[in-house]
């Protein structure tokens, strides 16, 4: 009897996989298909269809646009627009721009024809050398005007599959095996929490080891060797600094202008015109400063240097906080749910970690051009997405373990702290709310014993980052409260930034509801470039979009749906408001004293998602108390499905071309694009 089962069961794989096999021939050879049954023209090929050119010995040539493929053959229809009593011969040569011959064209074929006023048609055989972008056709030896129509150019045939697309697919039927069957159904209902943050580490880690090696792929070199072979000024603040380190001082080691130093304020823009600086560093006291924290470079770059003597490229500083967060954010929401103990399926938690994971937008700011902007938000990334994980984990342990994640997590928090200031901010607010209920708590239920057996592990490294922090400003800018943002040499004076009541609907608009722009072109969607009115000099506006861009944030739209519940306790409730406080409070101080760019929207993502995940693990708990089990079913089906949503939108929104991204290799946009548009 297994026999048999083993046999059909072998048998359905093979057909499946025959039929995915035949799917994917059709679909890489769309084009040729759609073009001999008649569904498509021979040609994106122009001309247009029923157009005519008029030759003459004056002007012979005929030059054509073409799609780019592999020429096969050609053919027109030829009459002479004057009487002839003969017919009479002309040449006809066929000149193509090929892969071969970009900068040139080259003669492919060369042939005698008749031409009278009865129309000739004629059909030639001519091979270019890979695909063509461009025919010229010229119509030589004439003895009269000649009307030439009915051109068509013909693609050559070739067996094309894509085998990757194939896998894609082959995995795909796999994976719904997997979930419709009924050993799918119970390694869905036997996931332990454990497997869940295994298989949402694995899928989360893949993507983010993809897009490194993508970023790679068009970057020049692995390394920057040490010492410097360059000007100094012309390197990010990052190794500009570890160089200063280096060689024992603060300061970079870049001599400023005497123009620089003569000036009496050099911050406002215009004072500078015709004064060379170094761009966005901080100047003071006749000196250059990173203003940029210095967690990345004790984290990765110093380390890097000591095992190799050599810097790393932005690409592998991105990559490795790119990863780190894939580890850590989709780690933290399932540990979240575990630590709940509510009854949440460990599948549904391992299917929302994904969704948080790529609703974070940590793909997109692993592609941001002029990294030293984005090694600070994607390392903020990383360590705010680590404290997460390691404070859940702490209060879900005992003893020693409990001690020795709250130390983890007070050290990612400190690190975060010292990456980036502004991704921390609503970080700490929540927290600082979640210490206030913790002591209140710890004071009624006389537990304050252990209440600082917790706080102290957590807060001392915080307290040594900030102590660090203060006495690094001072020694810098002889003020502990100076971060060097008022002495930026940027586009504007950044000490007269002022928030304002005026900046409220703009942040709310810009970091939460700023959609994409529609394009015609793969992967098409882009980022987009909006203000609702003048903002002022002060304000920053480049490419962004809102934080509901990705469909996975917009559960947070059902908080509501939480605080009238009366299965939340009021604890869980203040929970949620300060975190929704606190994305709003940064959106706003990030618009007033930034602007709008995609890196600043990144400063609340992270937060956005943990909390979007945990609302869908309450409101799924919900529904399963309150309601029939084919709603909560339905309602495991949406999460799926809006989860599945963000991590193609979150995937588009990381190959596109615009908006302040690095640039991949091109064959690598080339081959995502094929792999997607199977059509063109």
């Amino acid at each position: 009897m297994k026999t048999a089962k083993s046999s059909k069961f072998f048998v359905a794989v093979i057909a499946v996989v025959a039929g995915i096999f035949l799917l994917e021939a059709l679909l890489s050879n769309f084009v040729w298909f759609a073009y001999v049954s008649g569904k498509t023209d021979a040609v994106d090929i122009l001309p247009a269809e029923g157009e005519v050119f008029t030759v003459d010995k004056e002007a012979p040539f005929i030059d054509l646009e073409c799609g780019r493929f592999p020429l096969n053959s050609a053919s027109f229809t030829i009459t002479a627009t004057e009487e002839l009593y003969l017919d009479t011969l002309a040449t006809v040569n066929f000149y193509v721009f090929d892969e071969n011959n970009i900068s040139g064209a080259s003669l492919i074929r060369s042939e005698k024809i008749c031409v009278s006023n009865t129309p000739q048609n004629y059909k030639f055989y001519c091979s270019s050398r890979g695909d063509m972008s461009g025919i010229s056709i010229e119509i030589a030896d004439l003895s009269t005007e000649c009307i030439v129509s009915d051109i068509v150019i013909n693609p050559k045939y070739e067996f094309l599959f894509n085998s990757v697309r194939f896998a894609a697919m082959v995995f795909a039927a796999a994976l719904i095996y997997l979930v419709k069957s009924k050993k799918g159904r119970q390694l869905r209902n036997e996931m332990t929490f454990t497997q869940a943050q295994i298989l949402s580490c694995a899928l989360c880690c893949s993507m983010a080891i993809m897009f490194w090696l993508f970023s790679a792929s068009g970057e020049v070199g692995t390394f920057v060797e040490y010492p410097l072979d360059g000007e100094i000024k012309y390197y990010s603040p990052y190794i500009q600094q570890l160089d200063a380190f280096l060689k024992g001082q603060i300061h970079l080691d870049i001599q400023p202008s005497a123009e620089l130093i003569a000036l009496e304020n050099p911050y406002t823009p215009d004072n500078r015109e015709g004064v060379e600086f170094v761009y966005d560093r901080a100047f003071f006291d006749g000196k250059y400063y990173s203003y940029f924290g210095i967690a990345p470079i004790l984290v990765f770059y110093y380390p890097y240097y000591l095992f190799t003597g050599d810097f790393p490229v932005d690409s592998a500083v991105m990559g490795f906080f790119s990863l780190i967060t894939a580890i850590f954010l989709p780690l933290a929401v399932v540990e979240w749910n575990r630590f709940r103990k509510a009854g949440m399926r460990p599948w549904v938690s391992c299917v929302c970690a994904v969704g948080a994971y790529f609703a974070s937008c940590s793909l997109l700011i692993q592609r941001g051009r002029a990294p030293f902007y984005y090694v600070a938000a994607s390392a903020a990334m990383a360590f705010v997405s680590a404290y997460l994980f390691w404070l859940i984990k702490a209060l879900g342990s005992k003893k020693f373990l409990r001690v020795l994640f709250m130390l983890f997590a007070g050290i990612s928090f400190a690190l975060g702290f010292l990456s980036r200031l502004n991704t921390v901010f609503p970080v700490a607010i929540v927290t600082a709310v979640f210490i206030v209920i913790y002591f209140a708590d710890a004071i009624k239920e006389k537990k304050l014993t252990a209440f600082i057996g917790d706080m102290l592990p957590l807060g001392l490294p915080v307290a040594a980052s900030l102590a660090f922090s203060l006495y690094y400003n001072h020694i810098r800018f002889g003020d502990i409260l100076q971060f060097g943002t008022d002495y930026q040499l940027t586009l504007a004076n950044a000490s007269l930034y002022d928030g304002g009541a005026n900046g409220i609907i703009p942040s709310i608009f810009h970091y939460f509801l700023q959609p994409f722009n529609i394009s015609q072109e793969f992967p098409y969607i882009t980022l987009s470039y909006l203000a609702l009115k003048d903002y002022g000099k002060q304000v920053y506006i480049d490419s962004n979009i809102g934080i509901f861009a990705m469909p996975f944030m917009l559960f947070l739209i059902l908080s509501p749906v939480l605080f009238k519940s009366k299965k939340i306790s009021g604890r869980g409730k203040t929970m949620l408001s300060a975190s929704l406080f606190a994305m709003l409070l940064t959106a706003y101080m990030n618009f007033s004293y930034g602007g709008v760019i995609f890196r600043y929207t990144a400063d609340i993502t992270v937060l956005a998602a943990f909390t979007s995940a945990a609302v869908i693990s309450e409101i799924c708990l919900i529904i399963q108390r309150d309601y029939h089990d084919y709603v909560s079913c339905f309602a495991k089906k949406c999460v799926c499905g809006v989860s599945g949503a963000t991590a193609v939108i979150s995937f588009l929104a990381a190959v596109m071309l615009n908006g302040n991204l690095v640039s991949f290799y091109p064959a690598v946009h080339t081959a995502l694009r094929d792999f997607f548009v199977f059509w063109n």
